[in-house]
């Protein structure tokens, strides 16, 4: 990866939708072919043999316009076995923005959103890494949306299934029956209104029909 390649890289986190003919008008003076940059794009987006791209093109929300909360929780675990179990446990989780290994007092970090102060409650005392077997100890810090970044990768319509990413079910939870949290994004129970509901989904699926 060259300077061109982390010019282009600036470009598209600036604008993701711009044109190959707008990003080699910017990218060097004189500019460049858009098939010269679609050759570096894809070289980027595609990665060599078994490894992983080096960039990955999405799209960012912006979480203030969302209402949403978020909860910074570092967590010591017993062991790296643990540590290796939460991770592969969450990484699909729809509220996880972030979850790495760290070092220090605490050696995982994981940072989370939520929909409403109910829910981020239940995420912190019911449904939460910190409840997990082999956690010794946590330490949480919550408040609105970030300053900066203003647009976070946000998956707003995950895969529906019976239990939630914690494998745990949220029809039986005696916090969500009683109206004190919206249910996990990828439960078929969820009622909240940031992410996509089973209502939502069946909608959609009529529309296709008719």
């Amino acid at each position: 990866m060259d300077n061109v390649d982390k010019k282009l890289i600036s470009i598209l986190m600036e604008d993701g939708r711009k044109s190959l003919s707008e990003i080699g008008r910017s990218i060097v003076k004189g500019g460049m072919s858009h098939v010269a940059v679609s050759k570096r794009l894809d070289k980027l987006v595609k990665g060599k043999d078994n490894e992983k791209p080096l960039v990955k093109i999405s799209a960012g929300v912006n979480l203030e316009r969302m209402g949403m909360k978020i909860l910074f929780m570092a967590l010591e675990t017993e062991s790296f076995e643990v540590t290796d179990k939460i991770l592969k446990k969450y990484k699909d989780c729809p509220r996880m923005l972030m979850i790495a290994p760290v070092t220090g007092r605490y050696n995982l970090f994981a940072v989370m959103i939520a929909e409403d102060t109910f829910s981020l409650e239940s995420i912190l005392g019911t449904c939460s890494i910190r409840t997990e077997e082999g956690v010794r100890r946590s330490e949480t810090w919550f408040g609105n949306s970030p300053a900066y970044p203003e647009y976070m990768p946000v998956n707003l319509s995950p895969d529906k299934k019976h239990k939630a990413t914690c494998a745990r079910t949220c029809a039986d939870c005696r916090r969500y029956a009683s109206g004190k949290c919206v249910g996990c994004p990828t439960s078929t129970v969820y009622k909240g209104t940031i992410y996509a509901s089973r209502a939502t989904e069946q909608k959609r699926g009529g529309q296709r029909k008719g």
